[in-house]
């Protein structure tokens, strides 16, 4: 089934050669998971933050004391992907198992669906195709977009399922599949279905324009896609019951082009870029160069999604970083629709690999690091009891910085360890099914209020002063701040200093008033 990872396989039998280049595919995909496969507590962003929810989401009937602060309400959504993987894989894996396997199939499913497409549009793996599957671990899936990163994958599977049965005999089959595809992808994220609408929209435009006239093309495209919309129904009844609507931030360029240079923004700024650089000329050379040829589907696609992301705004029914999370995608198509002449195929696949496995690498370097340093802060769980009622205050790094916020929810992720509550689950209802109760925290019961800026960015805004001044302590039993240097803390009256560390610190609250009785 696979040709050409382009290596000179020596086999008596094309049936062992066959075999030879389906395994060498399946280690590709295997290898490209490896970063993944090495961890026990995945420190992406929102990760962390979800693992806290999925935690409520097992325990919540068993643990009453929780119901005076959380609620969970199953209701259909789109964003429910690891949800409800989690509800099917609890009993067995239990929670963190459940977890860890759910973001390792995330890369397995992304990696398979781009070798699949690149051997249908090209009848090989591409030295591009290779590329491509370095964006796997792109902006979005660091930040920890897991519903997101894993809808995306679905909708790249389904797009090749799609495109296999293009042939006119399959056509009914391809129409009613349409439906519970489109379900099944919206139901895991709603990003994830419109991208799954621009791949088959641009691979009915490119085989209906070959026949047609334009508007018949388009008119044929439409009436061909019409299935795909049935999630609107489902997608209508959510987002009029929604409380949360915010969408803003239009036309930032300035925005987009650094969303464009940080597609694999992950820890040293200089590497990163440069590796965006490398993908950015792969991309120009396949595009204009002479040994290459161009595979409308994908290219169309790539177009499309490039085009949406440009036109999107930064933040959709209060969902943020929405024009960002294309990105990796609209590259990873025109990845997928370069094909290389033969002449370049073995250079340009060693150089491909070669840079996968840089990537692969760092990644799986950091993001091991990165796990170290949350478990080192896990420490903190020493000093506080059970039932404990926690504020919850996390640096951010300077806007100057290249980092990405690794600490932003990682209280969430003390609700796996311990029956606490803790102000790190999202405001936003409407996105996802739990809900935090808790009046006597006010705008502290949430995320909302828990990041800040360190002392030495020397930005106005988000300061810890700030936020220890207005946090109504009486709401809480203890304060764990994370990310400011111990002794750079601004006193409070009313906390007592009960662990540290370099760059945090827990403290007790004095003579707590007990919160419980208001939570409701």
């Amino acid at each position: 089934m696979w040709h050409g990872l382009n290596m000179d396989v020596t086999s008596p039998t094309k049936a062992a050669s066959a075999l030879l280049r389906t395994l060498a595919a399946v280690l590709l995909i295997l290898a490209t998971a490896l970063p993944m496969l090495l961890l026990r507590t995945p420190p992406m962003i929102d990760v962390l933050g979800h693992v806290g929810r999925y935690a409520l989401q097992t325990g919540l009937a068993d643990h009453p004391w929780w119901q005076t602060f959380y609620s969970f309400r199953w209701q259909v959504i789109g964003n429910l992907g690891a949800d409800l993987l989690v509800e099917l894989l609890y009993p067995a894996l239990g929670l963190m198992g459940a977890v860890r396997l759910i973001v390792v199939l995330v890369p397995l499913l992304s990696a398979t669906a781009i070798l699949l497409l690149s051997h249908k549009f090209h009848g090989r793996i591409t030295p591009f195709a290779v590329l491509a599957l370095t964006l796997i671990y792109g902006l979005p899936f660091t930040w920890g977009f897991l519903n997101f990163s894993l809808a995306m994958a679905l909708a790249l599977l389904a797009f090749w399922l799609w495109v296999c049965l293009e042939r006119s005999e399959h056509t009914v089959a391809r129409t009613l599949l349409l439906v519970p595809l489109g379900l099944a992808v919206w139901t895991c994220h709603t990003f994830g279905w419109a991208f799954l609408g621009i791949l088959c929209t641009a691979a009915s435009l490119v085989r209906t324009g070959r026949a047609k006239r334009p508007v018949q093309a388009l008119l044929a495209t439409f009436v061909e896609c019409l299935p795909l919309l049935a999630p609107l129904i489902p997608m209508l009844l959510w987002r009029g019951g929604a409380s949360q609507t915010d969408t803003g931030g239009w036309f930032d360029i300035a925005q987009k082009a650094g969303w464009i240079a940080e597609i694999l923004r992950l820890d040293s700024s200089p590497i990163d870029i440069v590796s965006a650089g490398v993908l950015a000329l792969a991309i120009y050379a396949g595009l204009r160069g002479r040994y290459t040829r161009i595979e409308p589907v994908p290219g169309l696609a790539a177009a499309i999604a490039g085009a949406a992301f440009v036109l999107m705004p930064r933040q959709i029914f209060g969902s943020v970083f929405a024009d960002m999370r294309l990105v990796p995608y609209a590259a990873m198509m025109a990845l997928l629709a370069i094909r290389p002449a033969p002449r370049l195929r073995h250079a340009a696949m060693i150089a491909a690999l070669s840079f996968l496995a840089l990537r692969l690498a760092l990644t799986a370097h950091v993001y091991r690091e990165r796990e170290a340093m949350v478990e080192a802060q896990m420490e903190a769980l020493s000093v506080i009891p059970e039932h404990a009622r926690i504020a919850m205050l996390v640096s951010l790094p300077c806007p100057s910085q290249w980092a990405v916020p690794w600490y932003s929810h990682l209280g969430s992720l003390a609700l796996t360890r311990k029956e606490v509550f803790v102000n790190d689950q999202w405001a936003n209802s409407s996105m996802n099914p739990l809900t935090v109760h808790f009046p006597a925290a006010g705008e502290f019961a949430t995320d909302d209020r828990q990041l800040f800026y360190p002392r030495r960015c020397n930005n106005p805004s988000r300061k810890l002063s700030d936020s220890l001044r207005g946090m109504p302590l009486q709401a809480f039993t203890h304060v764990w701040i994370v990310g400011e240097e111990a002794g750079a803390i601004p006193p409070r009256a009313g906390l007592s200093q009960v662990w540290k560390r370099a760059d945090a610190a827990v403290f007790a609250v004095d003579a707590p008033v007990r919160a419980a009785s208001s939570a409701h």
